[in-house]
């Protein structure tokens, strides 16, 4: 069983490891990052409706 500090410091780092691959990517504009909480993935875009969908979590973003 994990300590309470332990969890913590884990969580963080998840945390942490998150946002890196977020700030690593970015760099890349054709590429658009799903903004949930949590989620580390990319939106797929249909320009025909000018809709982006994540796969993985279903969030949904409209792009003018």
């Amino acid at each position: 069983m994990l300590s309470r500090s332990m969890t913590q410091s884990t969580s963080t780092r998840a945390g942490a490891i998150r946002r890196q691959r977020r700030r690593a990517t970015a760099a890349s504009a054709d590429r658009i990052f799903c903004s949930t909480n949590g989620c580390a993935s990319f939106l797929a875009f249909d320009p025909a409706t000018s809709v982006a969908v994540c796969a993985v979590c279903g969030y949904r973003r409209r792009l003018s």
